[in-house]
């Protein structure tokens, strides 16, 4: 696996979660649907990134992390008659699974993928109370050591932004085995024996896999 060279940046951007359940026999068509969405975030001001997941484990339920300057430039296109329009357009194809959810990027590790698709894993979080500062540093650790050992493009930490306690992971890994060969090496494997996920939480998050979907 390739070693890459180890790129830390901070940024206070604001990342949003929207999670779709696609009709079955749809996916083309929630693509499409996508494809026009895409376009329209390119155009809107304070748009950062985006990218659109598909679950490996549940073929129709797809996830879109969309990046903006700060929350208020994605509390403008949110509330924007194009935006309304667009999810309108989708009326029949695909529902909203799960409330839209809003976060701080507090932490960055590494590049994003320069190719399309790939591979990526969501982590979902609930810390203790008090846990919150530890489990940062924590994950700045793991960060580091994942990308001195390869295998993988950027590892991300988002915080919510309606409480103190919930954190998303998303990292992106060359592919499937990439993720599962990290834990293997010795040094990750001596970070979990100090860093049990029950010092933090009182349930071991589960991780779900994802392909990047690309559409042109």
């Amino acid at each position: 696996m390739e070693i890459r060279e180890n790129k830390e940046h901070k940024s206070m951007m604001c990342a949003t979660r929207t999670e779709f359940l696609v009709q079955s026999g749809r996916a083309h068509e929630f693509e499409a649907l996508w494809l026009e969405m895409r376009r329209m975030l390119a155009m809107a001001p304070g748009f950062r990134d985006a990218v659109l997941l598909n679950s490996l484990g549940y073929p129709g339920k797809y996830v879109a992390i969309v990046k903006w300057e700060n929350r208020d430039a994605f509390a403008v296109f949110y509330r924007s008659p194009a935006f309304r329009e667009s999810v309108r357009s989708g009326n029949g194809v695909y529902a909203i699974n799960r409330p839209e959810e809003a976060y701080e990027v507090i932490l960055t590790v590494g590049e994003a993928p320069t190719t399309p698709g790939g591979w990526r894993q969501l982590v979902e979080w609930d810390l203790k109370p008090g846990m919150a500062a530890a489990f940062e540093a924590s994950r700045k650790t793991l960060f580091d050591l994942r990308q001195r050992h390869g295998g993988i493009f950027v590892s991300q930490l988002f915080r919510f932004l309606g409480n103190a306690t919930r954190y998303l992971v998303m990292q992106a890994y060359e592919n499937k085995d990439a993720e599962r060969i990290g834990r293997t090496v010795p040094e990750i494997q001596e970070f979990f024996a100090v860093h049990p996920a029950t010092k933090y939480v009182n349930h071991a998050p589960t991780g779900e896999y994802y392909t990047a979907i690309h559409v042109a």
